[in-house]
């Protein structure tokens, strides 16, 4: 017969077994074997067994190796030994750690996310070499996982990887997820996990099992990423609101803080005026008791104010400015100059805060020789000066 007309598919998968030997008997008249001999050649069916499926599988090179600690590395073996097993490159995975598959599935911004897909071999289970070569080869479906999942896979036929997956889980899905893979039995394998997060939970919506069909698997993964749209729309909302909220509460913050910061300069500014204000008054003040305190050493120190009767004496007419109005004093001629600006000191006109003129001959007497006699300087029998404020 041929391979078409026995009924094989276009792709199946073969097992190989040792045809048993058949049981020789020999009549013992015509035979010249020993007994011993003999009983060699009677070969039982049983002593075949060894060769069977099991022990088939268990010499191909494993997905991922037992004992695998790195995660990373276990899918780049996985990666590698897939198209030697199944003929075909098989899904695109995500190489890296579990944890890092559900960062960069499910915790992305809203815009980028997507459901992480968990594929859970075992080499063990009778439907594994169908699914892969079916399921996980199916152009279809390669193309509908890479546009729409995340896509992590491991290797439980190893009871080490097995307890490895079920930690894994535990930590980063959740211990529902854990034990609903643990108390899976092994013919219900493979499997893919589709895991969404839902208000900062992770939940598992849908495990296809191995004995569904390409068909139903991909109409699984339709409908399950439906469910994750779906849900994703509604969390985009919440975030939108969220998002506003949070901005809202932001501003209002920033808004309080620069108010607050406002007072706080306002606050400093007063003081610091205030301060201002009190240094000045306290100078001010000081000066006040020390232009007193001269205009009163001044005053002393002058001498009585010659009669107008007197011998050589002089009257000076000092006009102030800003129409002040004019001072007019008797000085004795041999008086200096010195006496003449303590007059005006005592007067409160501090001497170094005004010029004192003459007009004829015009002079600045503030800057002649303050102990140059006022006869000397000619201003006598009587002199009009005039005082300009600096």
């Amino acid at each position: 017969d041929t391979l078409n007309s026995s009924g094989i598919q276009p792709k199946a998968t073969l097992s190989v077994r040792r045809a048993p030997i058949p049981l020789v008997k020999l009549d013992s008249k015509n035979s010249n074997h020993s007994d011993d001999e003999q009983s060699v050649m009677e070969i039982d069916d049983d002593d075949n067994t060894g060769f069977d499926e099991a022990s088939f599988t268990s010499k191909r090179e494993p997905l991922i190796p037992d004992r695998c600690t790195n995660e990373s590395a276990g899918l780049e073996n996985f990666i590698r030994i897939f198209p030697k097993r199944f003929s075909a490159s098989g899904p695109i995975l995500y190489i890296g750690s579990l944890e890092s598959a559900i960062q960069g599935s499910l915790h992305s911004p809203i815009k980028h996310r997507r459901p992480l897909a968990i594929y859970l071999h075992h080499d063990d289970s009778i439907c594994a070499n169908v699914f892969c070569s079916q399921v996980l080869c199916s152009d279809t479906i390669v193309e509908y996982l890479a546009n729409n999942y995340v896509l992590w896979a491991w290797d439980l036929t190893f009871d080490s990887n097995r307890i490895k997956l079920i930690e894994l889980l535990k930590s980063h899905v959740g211990t529902t997820c854990a034990l609903r893979v643990q108390s899976m039995n092994k013919e219900s394998f493979p499997l893919i996990l589709i895991i969404t997060r839902h208000r900062g939970n992770m939940e598992l919506i849908n495990i296809i099992e191995g004995n569904t069909t390409p068909d139903e698997v991909l109409n699984n993964l339709i409908q399950s990423y439906e469910t994750f749209d779906e849900q994703l729309r509604r969390d985009e909302v919440e975030e939108t609101l969220r998002e506003t909220r949070e901005n809202l509460k932001r501003q209002q913050e920033e808004e309080y803080k620069a108010s607050l910061a406002a007072d706080v300069a306002k606050q400093k500014q007063r003081m610091e005026d205030e301060k201002k204000v009190k240094e000045q008054e306290h100078a001010e003040e000081n000066q006040k008791k020390q232009r007193l305190a001269m205009q009163k050493e001044c005053q002393a120190k002058l001498t009585a104010e010659p009669l107008d009767s007197d011998k050589d004496i002089t009257t000076l007419k000092i006009r102030l400015p800003d129409n002040q109005g004019i001072l007019m004093r008797r000085f004795r001629i041999k008086d200096t100059l010195q006496t003449l600006f303590d007059y005006l000191t005592s007067e409160g006109r501090m001497f170094g805060e005004y010029k004192l003129l003459s007009i004829h001959p015009r002079r600045d007497l503030t800057a002649l020789n303050k102990s140059d006699t006022l006869e000397k300087l000619k201003l006598y029998p009587q002199e009009q000066l005039i005082l300009e404020a600096l």
